[in-house]
């Protein structure tokens, strides 16, 4: 026996549609899969998509552009966002971007833009460490920002507080504890952002 009308009607509709689906699908796919073809092996740097690390060069370039450790920024841009951060915060704080820095006897600059107190390769001058290249500084001054941040998670201004006053401020002023956190903060934040 046959089936009614009706019914056969209906499955004959859902077929249809079962079949124009896939028959849709089936093309978007295909012109999907030609269009995949024809961009197979486009890098970044083919269609001049900046790097994280030419995005980070030319804004810490911009905010310090005229200033001594402008010569620096693709140094600072090789280090991680936040140490980045701090290295121009605390180099805006304790140096002015490098134009009160320590000087060796014979008046060359020492690099250092951070009033880091060690030794670098130059020995001391004023009371802090003479390093003996650019590379040299960020490498050595970078690198202990970094284990402040990784090692025992100073990721703000306030934590990072360490840089100016050691472990207690006792001997700080409670103004100038204020001031060193509210400007390194304010720089750090203009790379960060």
């Amino acid at each position: 026996m046959l089936p009614p009308v009706r019914e056969l009607s209906f499955s004959l509709s859902q077929n249809m549609i079962f079949g124009i689906f896939f028959s849709v699908t089936f093309f978007v796919a295909s012109l999907l899969w030609a269009a995949s073809m024809g961009v197979e092996n486009v890098s970044a740097t083919q269609i001049d998509l900046p790097s994280r690390h030419a995005v980070l060069e030319n804004h810490v370039r911009k905010l310090v552009s005229g200033f001594p450790i402008e010569d620096m920024t693709p140094l600072i841009a090789d280090q991680n966002k936040n140490t980045a951060a701090f290295l121009v915060g605390i180099a805006k704080k304790e140096s002015n971007w490098g134009k009160r820095v320590p000087r060796t006897e014979s008046g060359e600059d020492c690099f250092n833009y951070w009033g880091y107190r060690g030794v670098g390769s130059r020995g001391i001058a004023m009371g802090h460490a003479c390093f003996g290249s650019p590379e040299e500084a960020v490498g050595v001054v970078g690198g202990r920002i970094d284990t402040l941040i990784r090692e025992y998670h100073f990721d703000t201004p306030e934590e990072m507080i360490v840089w100016k006053c050691g472990w207690s401020c006792n001997g700080h002023s409670t103004t100038s504890v204020k001031k060193w956190i509210a400007d390194v903060g304010y720089y750090s934040r203009k790379v960060k952002n």
